[in-house]
């Protein structure tokens, strides 16, 4: 129901205000989904189980598990035609075998069923062997060997433990990476295991298959380390505890496995169980669990409040998958009798199992097959009467989230002169004509309205993220996680904003390599311009036309460069113009490609006609902007000077005076110190 200090002009059905369903149970026959916001669906065949494909996006099959890295995967092939441990280590590789048997005779395996891993160890069920064994290092070294007859999925703990599930049996066996028994668990499994998985809550978790009519149901079960028993797990339980695998399809042919490619966005390789390459066509998604075929809502006499109401348009908010229908019909009346039921189940023989509502057969409008969005042509009246009809194949089913109904009619007409008011029936057909064009306009209004929703970088989900990056001129790197890529989103208004300035190339840098780095604008390093307040003569050197360039008659050899370019008058001014330096510590992410995306970033972010110059890490330390102390300077005391020796010397210039016998035997002190030779410390 929808109200509000003014009159109602619509009113909403879905899980968050109420679907208004009748008293009887047979009013909401065979559907599910009434207080959940995903919508009312078909009802599931047997409650309680779990869609494969929802499962597999969390704990994958038994066969199957992941490695160390975000891309690489262990998989056990089937006997026969023989039975092999594949590893696959890029996110777009191949498999290759693990263990060649002309090199690795103890790897060979009969008939592996199951494998489990946990960091470098690595685990593997053979069943005919009867054995588990397990490797260190990815499998380069055996560790230990477990004699388990009928043995099933395996799993590691958090505790360094590992968990063997046996066929036939009601115990789980606990095993230390020694191979040493330590007991079984003390909750007992409720049926036949199909997998076992250990979440980050350290909860013990477990799948479950039976079999009903050739078909393999599966139920998801969880315990905790302190309970007894298993208890039936929901699905959101399941997703806070473990990481999405990546696996997205699977079938008797084969499995995909999803992973962010270069660009940021996702790339499917689909594979078969012996790891050869197939095409994702070859892979039939999982069908889900059955559901029922046939579900009916009926809902309780909509009260408009209003004598004589003029109902006006029904909108649903609805997925109808192929091999599936949805219909929505409506009827009105001015006034409502419980005990006058006028609906005949007969009158629609494939319906005849659900109740027919309380009008009559002939009184319900039904639309067009498919439409989600009709306008209501009924008698006015105070209640109008909703009926939903859902139908499926067995395992797809429609999904209805909302549905609006408008009240009491109104269209472009009311802005029309009366005029066009005058006859009942151009009346009538004027407002449903205008009525199109009114539904066309209400869906951009509210397209518009929920545009900037799309580009909320916290509110948009993961997948999203490229496409928004692209949006806004920015590329992302695969490896970044959700919440960097959401970072930099949030920044870029400010980041735009000082584009081409120092504060945004630092602030680009931070965002990106979290360092903050020393910028140093060369420009600014003259020492033409050098004088202050406290400045003498003789004391501060000014700018030297005889070494900014080479100049006959003026330059002395081997002290000034040769240039043949440029106004030599202009040199005093464009001395380290449009350079500066950009010095940073290295970190984990600057330190295998870092220089290369740093440049690229820096290219980016600074003004065309400058030029940069990069320092990444290094053995010394920067004092301030102006001296890198430990690159070509050393604090240690200056050779005591001879006057003469080496021929003329001129004070001031090269050499530094020293105390007599009686004074300090240091060149260097705090204070009036003169660190190397043309080295200046500010």
């Amino acid at each position: 129901m929808s109200c509000g200090p003014s009159a109602q002009t619509f009113r909403l059905l879905d899980a968050y205000v109420g679907w208004d369903a009748g008293d009887a149970a047979q009013d909401s026959k065979y559907l599910s989904g009434f207080e959940e916001p995903e919508g009312v669906r078909l009802a599931a065949r047997f409650p309680g189980a779990i869609d494969p494909a929802i499962l597999m996006s969390c704990i994958p099959p038994a066969r199957l598990a992941r490695g160390c890295g975000n891309c690489e995967w262990y998989l056990v092939t089937a006997a026969p035609p023989r039975s092999r441990l594949l590893r696959r280590a890029g996110c777009n590789g191949e498999w290759t075998q693990v263990w060649p048997e002309h090199l690795c005779p103890s790897g060979r395996l009969l008939n592996a069923v199951a494998i489990a891993t946990r960091r470098h160890h690595l685990a593997i069920a053979d069943r005919d062997d009867d054995t588990v064994t397990i490797w260190s290092g990815g499998g380069e070294r055996l560790t230990a060997t477990i004699k388990v007859k009928h043995v099933g999925p395996i799993a590691f703990t958090n505790s360094r433990e590992l968990l063997i599930a046996r066929r036939g049996s009601r115990a789980i066996r606990r095993y230390g990476l020694a191979g040493d028994y330590r007991g079984e668990l003390p909750a007992r499994p409720p049926g036949v295991v199909d997998r076992i998985a250990v979440g980050k809550d350290c909860a013990v978790w477990l799948v479950t298959r039976q079999r009903e009519n050739a078909m393999s149901l599966f139920y998801l079960w969880r315990a905790a380390p302190d309970e007894t028993e298993f208890r039936p797990a929901p699905i959101s339980e399941m997703v806070l505890a473990f990481k999405p695998t990546g696996l997205v399809a699977a079938s008797d042919a084969g499995f995909c496995l999803e992973s962010c490619g270069p660009d940021g966005l996702p790339v499917r390789c689909c594979y078969s169980w012996y790891g050869r390459c197939l095409d994702a066509t070859e892979i039939s998604s999982s069908q889900g669990t059955p559901r029922q075929q046939q579900g009916q809502l009926l809902t309780s006499p909509i009260d408009s409040g209003i004598p004589r109401c003029k109902w006006h348009r029904v909108r649903i908010d609805a997925d109808v998958p192929a091999g599936t229908s949805l219909e929505v019909s409506v009827s009105t009346s001015e006034k409502f009798d419980k005990t006058a039921a006028q609906g005949d189940p007969n009158s629609d023989p494939q319906w005849k199992d659900f109740p027919a509502g309380w009008p009559h057969s002939q009184d319900w409008q039904k639309p067009a097959a498919g439409a989600t969005d009709f306008l209501i042509q009924q008698p006015p009246g105070r209640y109008l009467f909703l009926r939903m009809r859902l139908t499926g194949d067995g395992h797809a089913t429609p999904l209805v989230r909302r549905i609006q109904i408008d009240l009491p009619r109104s269209t472009s007409l009311e802005f029309l002169p009366a005029v066009y008011r005058d006859n009942p029936r151009a009346e009538d057909f004027t407002e449903r004509f205008l009525s199109l064009f009114d539904a066309a306009i209400s869906d951009l209004d509210r397209a518009i309205d929920l545009f900037p929703a799309l580009l909320d970088e916290d509110g948009v989900p993961d997948e999203v993220l490229p496409w928004l990056g692209s949006f806004l001129d920015v590329i992302f790197e695969s490896g970044w996680s959700p919440e960097r890529r959401r970072r930099i989103l949030r920044e870029l208004p400010k980041l735009y904003h000082l584009r081409g300035t120092v504060a945004g190339l630092r602030n680009a840098i931070k965002l990106i390599f979290d360092v903050e780095p020393s910028i140093q604008e060369l420009g600014q390093t003259r020492s033409w311009g050098g004088l202050g307040h406290d400045a003498h003569l003789n004391s501060v050197r000014l700018f030297g036309k005889s070494r900014a360039r080479f100049r006959l008659g003026a330059s002395a050899l081997s002290r000034a460069p040769i240039r043949s370019f440029g106004n030599p008058d202009r040199d005093p001014i464009e001395a380290g113009a449009y350079r500066f330096r950009l010095a940073l510590p290295v970190n984990d992410l600057l330190a295998k490609t870092g220089r290369e995306r740093l440049q690229r970033l820096v290219e980016s972010q600074k003004p065309a006609h400058t030029l940069a110059s990069i320092m990444i890490g290094g053995s010394g330390w920067i004092l301030g902007t102006w001296s890198q102390v430990g690159v070509n300077t050393s604090f240690a005391p200056l050779p005591a000077p001879v006057l003469g020796s080496a021929g003329n010397v001129r004070l001031n210039r090269m050499s530094v005076l020293w105390s007599g016998p009686r004074g300090r035997q240091s060149g260097v002190t705090v204070g009036r110190a003169a660190v190397g030779v043309q080295t200046v410390m500010e």
